[in-house]
């Protein structure tokens, strides 16, 4: 048996992921497909516009055999961290042959060129990113440009030019990239596949049809044209999670909680949470007492240095307590456990095979003694379902009360 193993969010599932999953299994002749998804925050720093369960759900009648959980540690982190986490979780299970992702390039032999660069970094690679780190340009930026330059100078005649360009400045290449050096480090002997976005990019706002981006689904979710992007039964889940007030869950229903925490705490806890540096505590701290809201405090806080979607990690650790040291502890090292979420009857025996050859402790029905192996996830679920409209679903610790969905 063949089992490719792929990496979603599925916030919401649309048409293109449906297009993803039919590809993967066309591309890589597999039996069998593993999804390691996103929990209830995703990689944006944003809470998914649905819970995990319901998107689990989703997945299975899409055709994924067997869902997995992202812990919050990695799903929040930056697009290196997102990829090591989700990796390495598929390297440990001891079944997945194949790894497929989607790309704008859909060209694998490229990805692999800059991922094995970026992997190495070579001296002159990094003497050029320093400076441009120096120069003020956010990380993402500095590395693009750094890259760019450091081929360019290398004149690899067996490289084009435009191609890396294109590559280095796309976001779904860029986390292609990362799957790809996560491999590497790991040294796994998955083998990567790719498959070419098509129609829209990853940013869309507007829709396109029948395939539209997942931003513009979510920018436009109380609208009916949304129908004709998503597969009926996901427009159904979407729909009834909103009549029983579980969504849609947006990042402004958490403004208050978030000014009350920054508010509330010292300048030192907020140097000590992950990626606050060069006294960006300070701005932080100013930002909470000068805003009314959280995009008006993103907004006060982003700067050329620190993107949007970076500030809105941040903001997360903070409420999850994510210091420094947890989180250079944590994205160093690969994934501890694996969270089954779902699965169907062909997962359950995916699961028989997982318990026999898995690196890593295997937790299909949570319970009190798993508390402190998902003390981070529960507390992102905690905090997560206080943004439900329906104040009957927002108990605590429902990471160990929910069973696996079963399809």
């Amino acid at each position: 048996m063949t089992t490719t193993g792929i990496i979603v969010e599925y916030n919401p599932l649309h048409y293109g992921h449906i297009y993803h999953l039919n590809k993967t299994k066309q591309l890589t002749n597999c039996d069998s497909i593993i999804a390691v998804m996103s929990g209830n925050f995703v990689q944006r720093g944003e809470p998914a516009i649905i819970n995990k369960w319901a998107r689990t759900k989703a997945a299975l009648l899409s055709g994924v055999d067997l869902v997995i959980e992202l812990p919050v540690i990695y799903s929040i982190s930056s697009a290196e961290g997102f990829a090591f986490g989700a990796v390495s979780i598929l390297n440990s299970l001891g079944i997945i042959d194949n790894l497929c992702f989607g790309s704008e390039i859909g060209n694998i032999d490229k990805l692999y060129y800059i991922s094995k660069i970026l992997y190495e970094e070579p001296e002159e690679y990094k003497y050029i990113l320093k400076k441009y780190i120096k120069s003020g340009l956010s990380f993402p930026s500095a590395r693009q440009q750094s890259l760019y330059k450091y081929i360019i100078d290398k004149n690899d005649v067996n490289v084009n030019i435009n191609d890396i360009e294109n590559i280095i400045k796309n976001p779904n290449n860029i986390l292609s990239i990362e799957y790809i050096k996560s491999l590497i480090k790991l040294r796994s002997n998955i083998k990567p596949y790719t498959i070419e976005r098509i129609i829209n990019s990853y940013n869309d706002e507007n829709l396109t049809g029948m395939i539209s981006s997942a931003t513009s689904i979510r920018k436009n979710i109380y609208n009916e044209e949304i129908k004709n992007a998503l597969p009926e039964y996901s427009y159904e889940i979407i729909k009834n999670e909103e009549k029983n007030g579980r969504a849609p869950i947006t990042i402004d229903d958490f403004s208050n909680i978030l000014l009350y925490k920054l508010r509330s705490e010292e300048i030192n806890y907020i140097s000590s949470i992950a990626d606050v540096s060069e006294g960006l505590e300070y701005k932080i701290k100013r930002a909470s007492e000068d805003s009314v809201s959280i995009n008006e405090l993103i907004e006060n806080i982003k700067s050329k240095r620190y993107t949007s979607a970076r500030i809105k990690r941040i903001l997360l650790y903070s409420l999850l307590g994510i210091t420094k040291e947890i989180y250079d502890k944590k994205k160093k090292q690969p994934a501890e456990y694996v969270r089954i979420l779902g699965f169907n009857s062909r997962g359950k025996e995916l699961i028989k095979s997982i318990k026999e050859k898995s690196s890593i402790p295997l937790i299909t029905n949570p319970s009190q003694k798993d508390t402190n192996i998902l003390e981070l996830d529960i507390k992102a679920t905690d905090f997560y379902v206080l943004g439900y409209k329906n104040k009957i679903y927002t108990s605590a610790k429902q990471d160990l009360k929910v069973p696996p969905v079963i399809i």
